[in-house]
């Protein structure tokens, strides 16, 4: 275990001074031959503007599943919707919902008015009154 550390400290000091010498000899590095004959400028900016078309096209990809996932989860949730009716007939059944007076004169409920005017007050205790 102690070797393959000492291995790895080594790497990385001879990748850290082969770096530097490099970044301190930049400039000659560029006017080099070999430099000039293998076109490394073109290169590196080919390699540039790819990097920057996949990042493009990654977030375009990215976009466009967000989308789908977007559409799938809507298209999901109208499936689960209860379907309506475009006829207000189907929405409402006037005779289980509203009464008509001859309605609520058939019926066996009693109803008791709510209202606090004195009227009703009077016509309540007289009902009470009747009834006892």
């Amino acid at each position: 275990m102690g070797k393959l550390i000492k291995g790895l400290v080594t790497i990385t000091a001879a990748t850290a001074a082969v770096g530097g010498l490099c970044y301190v000899f930049k400039d000659q590095i560029k006017e080099s031959k070999v430099y000039k004959e293998h076109n490394v400028d073109e290169k590196i900016n080919k390699i540039k503007t790819s990097i920057n078309e996949n990042e493009k096209i990654n977030k375009v990809k990215t976009s466009l599943q967000e989308n789908e996932t977007f559409n799938k989860v809507k298209n999901t949730i109208k499936e689960k919707m209860p379907k309506f009716s475009e006829k207000e007939e189907d929405y409402v059944d006037e005779g289980e919902i509203f009464f008509d007076d001859l309605d609520a004169a058939a019926s066996d409920r009693d109803y008791v008015s709510l209202a606090g005017d004195e009227e009703n007050k009077e016509d309540d205790a007289e009902a009470s009154a009747t009834e006892a």
